[in-house]
């Protein structure tokens, strides 16, 4: 093989006096977001605001506190009246799980896991999905809430449905993302020094009344996780851990404020709740989707409907299933209800078309994309406009300064993804 141009030895160039020109310095103008949508124009929503570093070490110590045995959040969120759980081996967990997706048995993964597969599972994944999925949710609730209040809306409540969304990163990212909106913080605010007493203080003006400056808006919060699989453990500890005073730092000596405010009698169905429901989206009814989506809505409320990382396996499982299941929202759902799809760049479902000359099924692959616009934008047309849509997008972690220390395996991972978002005429 010949050698690299780097092994050669370079001949020795003659002196002259033309003057060289310096190298040319990188700009230290940080890049601008990308802001534009899929046409150019300018976004109504900023995706670029990450909730504050805080909340997101916050955010991983309750996946920690909740799911992990030995933690006084954990204990305190669990029913069962046991001294001590036994400890996670989440390596072999883990290894497991990976095991079953990578031979795609998701049934032996999910459906038919049991709690501690389960919570190995949102230990791995949802807590970095948690971390990428809240900067997104901050972006669409500040959105909405400028939407609800253009329309002078005298109160704001939103409903979230997230389908799929029982492993808990849809939930712990949208209590993060509702809490940083809520209550204003900055990335630089001390979240350690900050009582929910201090800052509903800091959201009333000179009068005592609250106020109604944008971002400082009161507001309630309820989330409903539709799975198929049985994560109600999982939720339940979740849902106590985001609302409880006892989730340590890293030190462990002391404790951190709770993420969300439960009501006096601490049932945590104040400002923030969670519902989860076990059942598969696809069999439902017209009048179960109903129960699901409207159930306690008004038009006072704004409603939230997402797909993290769950379309493109219910194309998967059944084309025909899930386009009479988004042509069914697309009834059911009130005006600007808004769906909010995630999933992975690139992601495509398997349709059979007829047959070959030989009597074999024909199969051809379909963009997700493709799928959900030719079924929203164009089968269900006027009924749905799409306000935003990306092919691919990074959330990356900031490695240096997040600390998740929960088993060998189970570290942080930068999230690639396509996102699409719509409103409902």
């Amino acid at each position: 093989m010949p050698p690299k141009q780097t092994d050669r030895k370079r001949p020795k160039q003659k002196p002259t006096s033309k003057p060289q020109k310096p190298p040319r310095q990188p700009s230290k103008q940080p890049r601008k977001p990308n802001t534009s949508n899929h046409d150019g124009s300018e976004s109504p929503i900023d995706f670029n605001t990450p909730i504050p570093l805080q909340l997101q070490q916050l955010t991983l110590d309750i996946f920690k506190s909740a799911l992990l045995p030995s933690n006084p959040a954990s204990s305190a969120s669990t029913s069962k009246e046991t001294p001590e759980e036994r400890e996670l081996d989440t390596k072999t967990l883990i290894q497991t799980i990976k095991s079953h997706l990578y031979q795609r048995d998701f049934d032996s993964a999910f459906t038919d896991a049991g709690e501690d597969l389960l919570r190995a599972y949102a230990l791995r994944w949802s807590a970095a999905r948690a971390l990428g999925y809240a900067g997104l949710f901050r972006g669409v609730l500040q959105w909405m809430r400028k939407e609800c209040l253009a329309r002078r809306k005298s109160v704001y409540s939103t409903k979230a449905v997230c389908i799929g969304g029982g492993a808990g990163a849809e939930i712990v990212a949208l209590a993060g993302a509702w809490r940083a909106l809520d209550f204003g913080l900055g990335v630089e605010d001390g979240l350690g020094q900050l009582s929910l007493e201090d800052e509903e203080e800091e959201n009333k003006d000179e009068t005592g009344n609250e106020s109604q400056i944008e971002g400082r808006v009161k507001s309630v919060l309820s989330v409903a996780a539709v799975d198929i699989a049985d994560w109600s453990g999982v939720v339940r500890r979740l849902e106590k851990t985001v609302a409880s005073d006892a989730v340590p730092t890293l030190r462990s000596s002391e404790y951190q404020p709770p993420l969300v405010p439960v009501d006096g009698d601490g049932s945590g169905n104040g400002a923030f709740s969670v519902s989860f429901q076990r059942a598969d989206i696809l069999g439902m009814s017209e009048d179960q989707l109903k129960d699901v989506f409207l159930e306690a809505n008004s038009s006072e409320n704004a409603l939230l409907v997402t797909l993290m990382f769950t379309l493109n396996e219910l194309f998967s499982t059944s084309m025909a299933k899930t386009t009479g299941f988004l042509l069914r929202l697309s009834e059911i759902l009130p005006s600007n209800a808004v769906l909010l799809v995630v999933d992975s760049p690139g992601s495509y479902s398997t349709l059979k078309m007829g047959k070959d000359k030989d009597g074999n099924p024909v199969e051809r692959n379909y963009p997700m994309k493709f799928l959900l616009d030719h079924t929203l934008l164009s089968v269900a047309e006027g009924k749905w406009e799409r306000i935003y849509t990306q092919d691919s997008r990074w959330w990356r972690r900031d490695a240096e300064r997040l600390r998740y220390e929960v088993g060998e395996g189970a570290g942080l991972e930068d999230m690639r993804f396509q996102l699409h978002l719509y409103r409902r005429l």
